[in-house]
């Protein structure tokens, strides 16, 4: 069935299927925000083919007057033939299994016409997890193998590889990485702003590992980027840091400089960057995937950053509770604010 839905006044054709694919969801309900697509882009519209996959918000940059780019930029567009068109971007649950990754790389391989940029997630409820390891490291545990959280985490990312049929090495120095930074955690009994921080990028860093692994292993190329390692410059508030300026031509010029030499899908880490201080790991805050995908799309200058979700639009309540949920056909930049401000979530 065809409706349309009214962002800011103005109307943009949606699709909305009424099929089985929605009970199959790609990613979990996640907390509705503009905030970074707006500011950074200018404009979000929906289009009108979503191909029967979830809701697809999308951000124009060609609606962007604000985009400017460096001159070192413009000299990698003017040589690259097949240049990145887009960003794709997935939260946790769109990765939190085996069979989940192996959904997402069938839709990213479903538009063939695109060169996409993937930002992922850490894993289903990784960061979660992490953090209660974190909380228990600093309190009452003496050895991390002491902590259930700990062994949730290894066991749910060992069964990925597994049952994708990698090798475990790809998250091994992780995970005992992972292990030593909560007996550290544990022998100072302090989980610090900057350690958890550190604590919560394993997520990531496993997930885009494992999901780059998983694409080179079907015969599709790709290269894995942690965020902090390629320009995610930003402030020294842990916790919650803000992307500082220098960020977009660092993180232009590293992507777009091996996509030329060797082009490979970048499979990059959202939600984390790198203090311009400390040089330490710090991470975007809540929902901060979205940002890294808004950043990467504006630094390289992209016709369209693609937030992948797991309905068909914004719905009158939960469908997962009430069946009957209707889609929402008028609703303003303001009213999804409020919303969101509320706990509302897509």
């Amino acid at each position: 069935m065809a409706t349309a839905t009214h962002l800011c006044g103005i109307k943009t054709p949606i699709y909305f299927s009424k099929s089985n694919r929605l009970s199959q969801s790609l990613c979990s309900p996640e907390r509705l925000s503009f905030d970074s697509l707006t500011e950074l882009c200018g404009a979000i519209r929906i289009p009108a083919q979503s191909r029967g996959r979830g809701l697809k918000v999308v951000c124009d940059a060609r609606k962007n007057e604000v985009l400017v780019q460096t001159e070192s930029k413009i000299q990698v567009l003017e040589g690259a033939t097949n240049k990145l068109s887009c960003v794709m971007k997935f939260g946790g649950s769109s990765v939190a299994s085996a069979d989940r990754m192996k959904e997402v790389a069938e839709l990213i391989l479903s538009f063939p016409e695109e060169n996409p940029v993937i930002v992922l997630s850490a894993m289903g409820k990784t960061t979660n997890k992490l953090i209660l390891a974190g909380e228990k490291a600093a309190s009452c545990v003496s050895d991390a193998s002491e902590i259930d959280e700990l062994d949730f985490v290894k066991e749910l990312h060992h069964r990925a590889v597994d049952e994708l049929g990698l090798d475990r090495s790809i998250i091994t120095d992780h995970l005992e990485n992972l292990e030593r930074l909560l007996n550290g955690i544990s022998a100072l009994k302090e989980l610090t702003p900057r350690s958890r921080d550190y604590l919560v990028s394993f997520g990531e860093c496993m997930s885009t590992r494992i999901f780059a692994a998983y694409l080179n292993e079907i015969g599709v190329k790709a290269r894995q980027y942690d965020a902090f390692d390629i320009g995610f410059i930003t402030t020294d508030d842990f916790n919650n840091a803000d992307i500082l300026e220098e960020t977009y031509s660092a993180v232009a010029n590293r992507l777009y400089g091996d996509w030329i030499s060797d082009p490979a899908i970048p499979i990059v880490t959202g939600f984390l960057g790198k203090g311009l201080r400390t040089c330490a790991v710090t991470t975007l805050g809540r929902g901060g995937s979205d940002l890294t995908a808004t950043t990467i799309g504006k630094g390289l200058g992209l016709r369209e950053i693609q937030v992948w979700k797991d309905v068909d639009g914004v719905l009158t309540c939960d469908p997962n509770i009430y069946t009957g949920a209707e889609p929402v056909p008028y609703l303003t930049f303001d009213e999804a604010a409020e919303l969101a401000y509320f706990g509302a979530q897509v």
